[in-house]
């Protein structure tokens, strides 16, 4: 009995020291609270924009009024963006409408954005009315992020990784200006949304006293003291900013999570909370855009779907592979203008690349396919590519041993070959081919000689001067947004036919399919820049054979830019002012960016 009574003590007293541990771990910190009085400070400053503009005040008033509203939200970036993504996005989304495919209608663009272009770069009076429209609207996404806030539950593992997803935001978006289309303040808004980011990790004296946290701290004070001085922005080492500062401010704050042992959101969510850079190799998890786990990428499936995808087998007549279409050497693309159909004519569009094809929300040019499985279907079955019949593929492959030992080991079952487990493995062979091994990866993760000073230069004016990364973002430089990955953008460049520039190419893009929405005329996917020394022609008619030919297209501004007639060009039209040095430059660290 006495021995009974002492292992009860003890068990008792390791439970009370177990909880006081939890009790320092877990700090009884409201970030409800914190964050709604950060509501109310953009509230005002909101209010006062609006006060601003229905008083007729000066164009300098006005301004000054929007750029102290938009860092108050910035402050609080990281908790919308995380918690309220919708909310984010419509409050400093881009100025364009967005397209909404389920209702198949353009939602108008509305939020900061859209105020921007109204204030900048000239104070734009004769749109008065609906800047005053716009403005008040600004009121109600405060209520919603009011309400919002007043009820959800934020704990202390979300805060540390919504802080660090905005470490990654700031990173892809807010130093590259795509937030500041017009008014160029980005650097402004940056040192904001940084301090921001240092004031939360203020609320805490668990998160101070851990080892992580002093770097932090330093790296965070001199990142904002940077950004505050509103550098050029087309001559500002970007690289070296990322790779001193926001990079290593990303990665601290994973540490202040593993040095409290406070456990990370590691589920099938796109980004895991452990991850702790950008440009980690394993950042987005490709399991959670799949439907279910039956479809989840796994070896097997990658090394059948590869013996597939060189077999004739998948084509009518067995004429041809998909390999024939899409060689390895050549970023699975091939080096003809146009793709060529089954009697060696050439067809309307380039043939895409696909690498890197598992990160895009629609396949093909023109995104008409929402996944890769459709997308292997597409192409099977078009008269023009493969010609051939799905469930005589599947007919075929099941009178073979071999596939049919395979199909039942990969899927764990007795039964026959299915269609859609055909395509699962071909789809799960192209989702393999996103490897992120290139020189300028090596260099993000630590091999500072993987670089040479051109390409270093480049890269700077990728970001900066050319303003490639508003388009083509980081990580993958393709069109799908980070951080969280949630949606893939086309634009509408305005290609020309021909090298000449004389006449727009009369594809139609995207609206082919969408003929209710004029906005999507010649709108295409943004493909990823990722091994594009590999993959030219360029332009989803193969217009350029190099890249130096595409860098001068963008330089003048795209169609418009060149004198043609473009409805609804997405591309700034304003002259990039590159010099021949500079182009040379850029298109050395894209040639930098093809994996080893």
């Amino acid at each position: 009995m006495k021995t009974i009574k002492y292992t009860f003590l003890i068990v008792l007293v390791c439970c009370l020291f177990s909880c006081s541990n939890k009790t320092k771990i877990y700090e009884n910190i409201t970030y409800n609270n914190y964050l709604l009085t950060q509501v109310d400070s953009l509230e005002t400053t909101i209010n006062n924009l609006v006060d601003a503009v229905e008083q007729g005040r000066d164009s300098t008033v006005v301004r000054n009024a929007f750029v102290e509203s938009r860092k108050a939200y910035k402050k609080i970036e990281w908790a919308v963006a995380y918690f309220l993504p919708h909310t984010s996005k419509s409050i400093n989304g881009p100025a364009l409408d967005q397209l909404d495919l389920d209702e198949n209608k353009y939602v108008p663009a509305e939020g900061y954005q859209v105020v921007e272009e109204y204030l900048y770069p000239v104070y734009d009076l004769e749109n008065y009315g609906e800047l005053l429209i716009d403005t008040k609207r600004l009121k109600n996404f405060v209520l919603s992020i009011r309400k919002n806030f007043e009820v959800i539950t934020i704990s202390e593992d979300v805060v540390l990784e919504a802080l660090k997803m905005e470490l990654f935001q700031i990173t892809a978006l807010g130093i590259t200006g795509f937030d500041t289309p017009a008014s160029k303040l980005l650097f402004v808004e940056a040192a904001v949304s940084l301090s921001g980011v240092k004031q939360v990790l203020e609320l805490s004296k668990n998160w101070q006293n851990t080892a992580s946290y002093p770097e932090v701290k330093l790296l965070l004070d001199k990142a904002i003291t940077i950004c505050q001085k509103n550098p050029n922005k087309d001559s500002f080492d970007y690289l070296d900013f990322i790779t001193s500062y926001l990079d290593p401010i990303a990665k601290g704050i994973v540490g202040i999570q593993r040095d409290l042992e406070i456990p990370f959101k590691d589920g099938n969510q796109v980004v895991k909370g452990s991850v702790n850079s950008l440009f980690d190799k394993d950042l987005i998890n490709l399991n959670a855009f799949l439907p279910d786990s039956t479809y989840y990428l796994t070896p097997a499936k990658v090394a059948l779907g590869k013996e597939l995808f060189f077999d004739k087998k998948l084509s009518k007549d067995s004429f041809r592979s998909c390999a024939d279409c899409h060689h390895p050497d050549k970023a699975f693309s091939e080096p003809f203008k146009t793709a060529l159909d089954l009697k060696g004519q050439p067809l309307l569009r380039n043939t895409p690349s696909l690498n890197y094809s598992a990160y895009y929300h629609g396949q093909f040019w023109d995104m008409r396919s929402v996944t890769l499985e459709s997308q292997s279907s597409d192409v099977i079955t078009n008269k023009d590519e493969m010609h051939g019949d799905l469930k005589q593929i599947v007919a075929h492959l099941n009178e073979e041993e071999k596939y049919k030992k395979q199909f039942k080991t990969v899927y764990q079952t007795e039964k026959e070959i299915e269609v859609w487990q055909l395509e699962n493995v071909l789809a799960s062979y192209i989702r393999s081919l996103s490897v992120f091994n290139s020189r300028f990866d090596q260099y993000m993760r630590g091999n500072k000689q993987a670089l040479t000073s051109r390409e270093k230069k480049g890269f700077n004016l990728f970001v900066g001067k050319a303003q490639c990364a508003t388009c083509h973002f980081m990580p993958v430089f393709n069109g799908t947004v980070p951080p969280f990955f949630v949606n893939s953008e086309q634009e509408v460049l305005g290609v020309p036919a021909d090298k000449q520039g004389k006449v727009l190419d009369g594809d139609l893009g995207r609206y082919v399919f969408n003929t209710d929405l004029p906005q999507l005329k010649h709108s295409f996917k943004t493909p990823t820049v990722r091994n594009i020394g590999e993959s030219g022609p360029y332009m989803h008619n193969g217009v350029y054979e190099t890249l130096e030919e595409v860098m001068d297209f963008y330089n003048k501004g795209g169609g418009l830019g060149m004198g043609l007639e473009v409805e609804s060009q997405t591309l700034p039209e304003d002259p990039l002012q590159l010099t021949e040095s500079e182009i040379s430059d850029i298109v050395l660290f894209m040639k930098a960016l093809s994996d080893q």
